[in-house]
């Protein structure tokens, strides 16, 4: 399942979502990723003060991979439904 994140404030609940759904705690998350558990709420609650590699190792810890579009590309995709 593809995440479509288009603005900052969707970012965090996508994560703890993620992060949910693997059925691991903020701490748990935290030794799996190597980031401190502070980190792990930082990004879940305000990504936009964490760091690009934190996000990485963040997303890794879940499986997950980013993906980068033109939003031109999405919207054209959605005109089709």
């Amino acid at each position: 399942m593809a995440f479509v994140i288009t603005n900052q404030q969707q970012l965090g609940p996508t994560l703890k979502g993620l992060r949910k759904q693997k059925g691991l705690t903020q701490i748990q998350m935290a030794k799996q990723s190597g980031l401190g558990q502070k980190t792990i709420s930082l990004l879940e609650t305000e990504p936009w003060r964490c760091s690009v590699d934190s996000l990485l190792r963040y997303m890794s810890a879940v499986d997950v991979a980013m993906s980068l579009d033109f939003i031109a590309a999405l919207r054209s995709s959605s005109e089709e439904w």
